[in-house]
């Protein structure tokens, strides 16, 4: 039976990482239903009990070269590992394992990671040295190509889709159930409207200017459309303080405070009508269950995304109510043509997300 270690941010209860290791674990299950599956995670615990999967500490490390001696590959990734953005640690520890892997003689495939920001000399110098000898590289994104071809990185690389695209939208029955559950019996019927807001990458707090233009932006939606505000603290760390100071603004906000998973996600997404959101993730779910977004994009992992599907996001840093409400009224209003193009795109997507899963698993 063939071992696959998988890395990444796991097992921090970050919906969006969380949702990608999902992905990539129903994906490779999909193709080779009979693959053994060793997580790296920050919750052991958790991570066995919500994916099936083996786990141990990501920061145990006679486990984890126990594992890779063991293993016949190591994917890394998804997601923005490879940044030094949030601070020195992640670049260390993520080209460490892959590195740790190499010298065991285990296979490694880097699979759709968003690269950069790559701040300092030192770790540029090591991602180039390191992703240049792996078996397999793919980025989820052409300006993280264009960041290793910058770097010097002469090999082949794969622009891939993120593996939560490979996730479905449920039934309409499990999203009426799971909505019924918060007081809400009728999700067509009542304005639903998700906000998932986060702090700057390396940051803690939230610029009150745009605190003020988003809390403005909510009034105006309960006012206009008798909306219900849900706020959608992807990272309860992180972001909780946020959706805390704009629920105790509002007349009838509610905040989903609860780690999720992918499955809860999708069954919350599919009953809402309207999602503002700077994750990413919040906004590829938003697309998959068809949900009219806006986008206030924080970092050009969004704007890539966003491109891809054909849509504008709002200036974040000059952003004001004008804008706000434009971009509601706009995102309510688009037109067939528009929402048919999304679905094909959507679907591509997916249809990449199994290609490059096809071509790891050839790495056996």
């Amino acid at each position: 039976m063939a071992l696959i270690a998988l890395s990444g941010y796991y097992g921090f209860h970050n919906i969006g990482d969380e949702a990608i290791l999902e992905a990539v674990v129903n994906a490779l299950r999909h193709h080779r239903p009979d693959v053994k599956m060793v997580v790296f995670s920050a919750d052991p615990r958790h991570t066995r009990r919500a994916y099936g999967v083996e786990a141990v500490s990501r920061t145990n490390l006679p486990a984890i070269i126990r594992v890779l001696r063991k293993a016949d590959l190591l994917i890394s990734g998804g997601g923005g590992l490879l940044q030094d953005a949030t601070g020195p640690r992640s670049i260390p520890y993520y080209l460490g394992i892959i590195r740790l892997a190499m010298l065991l003689q285990t296979k490694v495939a880097v699979y759709a990671q968003g690269l950069g920001p790559l701040r300092s000399g030192w770790s540029r110098f090591w991602v180039k040295k390191v992703l240049s000898g792996v078996d397999w590289l793919s980025v989820r994104d052409q300006a993280s190509a264009r960041l290793l071809a910058e770097l010097g990185v002469k090999r082949e690389i794969t622009v891939t889709a993120d593996p939560v695209f490979f996730l479905d939208p449920v039934p309409r029955e499990a999203v009426e159930s799971f909505w019924e559950a918060y007081g809400v019996k009728r999700p067509g019927k009542e304005f639903l409207v998700g906000v998932a807001l986060r702090p700057y990458p390396g940051e803690t707090s939230f610029d009150e200017r745009l605190l003020d233009v988003v809390n403005d932006g909510c009034r105006f939606l309960e006012r206009e459309y008798n909306a219900q505000l849900v706020f959608l603290p992807y990272h309860l760390k992180k972001d909780l303080p946020l959706a805390r100071a704009l629920v105790s603004r509002t007349s009838r906000g509610i905040i989903i405070e609860k780690s999720f998973s992918s499955r809860d996600i999708l069954r919350l997404m599919g009953g809402l009508n309207l999602l503002i959101g700077m994750r990413l993730h919040a906004l590829i779910f938003a697309s998959i269950c068809g949900v009219p977004f806006v986008a206030l994009p924080y970092d050009p992992k969004v704007d890539a995304f966003l491109q891809y599907i054909g849509k504008s996001g709002l200036p974040l840093q000059s952003l004001n109510l004008s804008q706000l409400q434009k971009g509601i009224r706009a995102a309510l209003t688009e037109g067939d043509e528009y929402k048919e193009n999304l679905r094909i795109k959507i679907d591509g997507q997916k249809r990449e997300v199994q290609e490059a899963i096809k071509k790891i698993l050839s790495l056996l």
